[in-house]
């Protein structure tokens, strides 16, 4: 194996982006709690003092993140709000690492600027730095796709199954990790043995299944909290995918113009993908609403919710939304993703995303990630601007985050 060549630019993204790393991790050790950090921060400082009631009033989510940082801070002997936030800052560079693998493995190359964009995803930066379980949550889905990619089977299943302790909800990525598993074989065999040799690689995939059901058994809903399960119904709703594309197109904007591009030209060989952009734009028009309880409160404080309703009673802004999320559409259709069961991406997404009444842009973070991992680059000069774009961006939301002028 030849010896690693020095890459410039991997020192020049890693220096910089350490600073502004450790810069906002001083910003969050003197900032307060922040919206939903309060109920996070709450139970794992229960389990602390070796209190392990459980807070199901609060918590729609298995308490698995706020047992890991307690241990993790018990092990440090702290107990502050800064050190939890400490804490997650490193399940994102866990996170990171994870995400670098991927693209090194599938994309040989891309994985420096790759890399450095996952770390300023703007909807993605504020949460490294607060109690929350997104962050965790994503590193093992990343682990395990990386896991799986590399034929470590057993291992990328038990990141799925500890997933499911953390935010159970997103069960749903475990079958598109075992496609992307079976991938290989799918590929070049088809007969009954492969079939058997499929069996015996992929079931431990079913061990994070039968916890997810066991647990919805037992507790009646997937939330935890029978009270938040009313404004968490399981349910099929237009919101969380006409907004997700929305803000694809408005982070992207680069790799939408090209993908359209090259959408126009594959119209024609496959005229019928013109049914993509005319059904979003019918889905969008005629279904988005942001009527859940939550997207009604306190726009002036919640970005997303100011948003929301603007796009939803304003037909100018409705328009202009569904332009986008039209033009995303677009783009995303023609986008190559490795490995080949990669483009089962979109149904997951679909399901996923329309499952939630509630519309938050934190939703649309891990299938966000998943198709920046897997996606083709569209050359450096692209891939450097919307690294340039992101930054400013992610840095204004961190800032205003952890200063309390707007919440996540």
């Amino acid at each position: 194996m030849p010896p690693p060549q020095f890459d410039p630019w991997a020192w020049i993204f890693g220096v910089g982006l350490g600073v502004l790393f450790v810069a906002a991790i001083a910003l969050a050790l003197a900032s307060r709690p922040q919206s939903d950090e309060i109920y996070h921060f709450a139970q794992l400082h229960l389990f602390l003092r070796g209190d392990f009631r459980i807070l199901i009033q609060y918590l729609t989510t298995l308490p698995g993140y706020h047992v890991l940082v307690a241990a993790l801070m018990t092990l440090v002997g702290a107990d502050s709000l800064g050190v939890a936030r400490i804490i997650n800052a490193l399940f994102g560079l866990a996170a990171a690492t994870a995400f670098h693998n991927i693209r090194r493995e599938l994309w040989p190359g891309t994985q420096t600027i790759g890399t450095a964009q996952f770390l300023v995803v703007p909807i993605l930066a504020p949460m490294f730095f607060l109690v929350y379980t997104d962050v965790l949550a994503l590193a093992l889905l990343l682990w395990a796709v990386y896991l799986a990619l590399i034929e470590r089977h057993r291992w990328s299943a038990l990141a799925l199954l500890v997933i499911v302790f953390v935010r159970q909800n997103e069960i749903i990525w475990t079958p598109f990790v075992a496609l992307l598993a079976a991938s290989p074989q799918l590929r070049t065999q088809h007969d009954i043995r492969a079939l058997h040799g499929l069996i015996v690689k992929l079931w431990p995939y079913a061990l994070p299944v039968i916890a997810f059901c066991i647990f919805w058994i037992c507790n009646g809903t997937i939330s935890l909290s029978h009270e938040q399960a009313l404004l968490h119904p399981l349910t099929f709703r237009s919101g969380n995918p006409c907004f997700a594309l929305a803000l694809t197109a408005a982070l992207l904007p680069l790799q939408t113009v090209l993908g359209v591009a090259d959408f126009i030209a594959a119209l024609r060989t496959r005229p019928w993908l013109l049914l993509i952009p005319v059904g979003v734009a019918a889905v969008f028009w005629w279904t988005f609403h942001a009527d859940n309880p939550y997207n009604l409160f306190g726009p002036e404080i919640y970005p997303r919710n100011a948003l929301l309703l603007k796009i939803d009673h304003a037909n100018l802004w409705r328009a202009g939304a569904t332009v986008l999320a039209m033009l995303a559409a677009s783009a995303l259709a023609v986008t190559r993703l490795r490995p080949v069961a990669a483009s089962w991406l979109a149904v997951f997404t679909l399901i996923a995303l329309g499952a939630s009444w509630l519309i938050d842009q934190r939703y649309a973070l891990v299938p966000m990630v998943l198709w920046l991992a897997l996606r083709e680059h569209r050359g450096r000069a692209v891939e450097f601007a919307t690294f340039a774009l992101w930054l400013p961006i992610a840095v204004y939301l961190t800032l205003a985050i952890l200063q309390g002028r707007i919440s996540p």
